[in-house]
């Protein structure tokens, strides 16, 4: 019996100690399980909250606002709002004063019956709210009745004021008040590569008001036009058959220009011209108050010269302006210029063409004394003139 219970009260001890070693085991088990799984969560929660985050991450130049980089490219995209802000805004100030005008002349058909027929379209500006519009000498010139359709769409007939085909330049009337005006800038300040908006009639009423975005690509661009020297505002905003006369402005809606030009030459695109702002206020204002524009006169008959004149002649010179005529009692003729004299300066400044003196002649007031550099056979003097309002 004693060994029986001795047999049995030792087997209880082994297991005993067997189990201890199991449980002890499954709790290491169980601790080195939960760690490895601890880790692997915490792995996957940082890598979800990073991709979170990066879809949350601001903008490049929303971080440099973060850091403090004051760079350009911060307000790159708020600029870019604001700018086409205020174009729209630009073009509200300023598409109230944009009228179309339509040019009407007598026309005969096939069996010699003569009517009243629409011979142009182009488009003008009102500069006073009493009825008064700049446009184009070009698209009045030859008109029998022309027609101001507002932007309301009211029509109303017109007359007018006072033409300078010079400038290509002319102003009409309506017989209404209250009309809205357009503001002028100072064309000398305006800086190249600033935005431009033309604003316009292109192609007749049908497309009335049409808006074209540019920039102010030159601002003294000088062109001659059937024998006329003009200094124009060049664009690349595009300027079409009807968009003459109406008005070239600034971001701030204000016009700087009356569109009046383009080129037209196959394979060429985007260059269009406006009649500065300061030369229109001026014409316009001489066209209100005295019917014309009255300018300075010198008084002679001018030609351009040409190398064979210049051969024959025997002149030093293959530049200026052959005087073939002295008007008698003009300036020039009490100066003592002659004819076959050749001008080739004005006030010190060289003379090539004709154009090149009416410009120059322009830019003086009546009773101005000016230096007049000529070639007379093959000696070159000075003589002083003073310019006289042309009759």
């Amino acid at each position: 019996m004693q060994n029986f219970y001795d047999d049995f009260s030792e087997k209880p001890k082994r297991p005993s100690y067997f189990w201890k070693g199991v449980i002890v085991g499954g709790v290491i088990i169980g601790l080195l399980l939960a760690a490895v799984f601890s880790c692997l969560y915490i792995s996957i929660t940082r890598s979800q909250e990073k991709n979170d985050d990066s879809q949350l991450n601001p903008l490049p130049w929303e971080e440099k606002r973060d850091n403090g980089d004051e760079s350009k490219d911060i307000e790159i995209i708020p600029e870019i709002g604001q700018y086409f802000l205020a174009v729209v805004n630009a073009v509200d100030r300023a598409t109230p004063a944009v009228v179309g005008i339509s040019n009407f002349g007598i026309v005969s058909d096939f069996w010699g019956q003569s009517r009243l027929q629409e011979r142009a379209a182009g488009s003008g500006v009102i500069i006073r709210e009493d009825g008064y519009i700049v446009t184009n000498y070009h698209v009045i010139e030859n008109a029998r009745e022309l027609i101001v359709t507002l932007g309301s769409g009211e029509e109303l007939p017109a007359a007018i004021i006072g033409a300078d085909p010079p400038t290509d330049l002319a102003v009409i009337k309506v017989d209404k008040r209250g009309i809205p005006t357009a503001e002028f800038a100072n064309s000398d300040t305006i800086r190249v590569g600033e935005p431009a908006i033309a604003i316009g009639n292109p192609l007749g009423l049908d497309f009335q008001q049409s808006v074209t975005l540019g920039v102010v690509s030159a601002r003294e661009r000088s062109i001659t036009i059937q024998g006329q020297k003009f200094n124009f505002i060049q664009t690349d905003a595009a300027i079409n058959d009807g968009n003459s006369g109406g008005a070239l402005v600034n971001i701030h809606g204000k016009v700087i220009g009356i569109n009046t030009a383009k080129i037209k030459i196959p394979g060429v695109e985007g260059m269009g011209f406006a009649i500065p702002s300061n030369t229109v206020m001026q014409i316009a204002s001489d066209l209100v108050d005295k019917g014309r524009v009255i300018r300075p006169w010198m008084g002679v008959s001018p030609r351009t010269l040409t190398r064979l004149d210049a051969e024959r002649m025997g002149l030093d010179v293959d530049y200026g302006v052959l005087v073939t005529e002295v008007v008698a009692g003009s300036p020039a003729e009490r100066a003592g210029m002659q004819p076959m004299d050749v001008i080739v300066s004005i006030g010190g400044n060289k003379i090539a063409d004709v154009s090149e003196l009416q410009h120059e002649i322009y830019q003086f007031n009546i009773g101005d004394t000016i230096q007049v550099g000529i070639f007379r056979e093959r000696e070159k003097i000075v003589i002083e003139v003073t310019l006289e309002k042309l009759p």
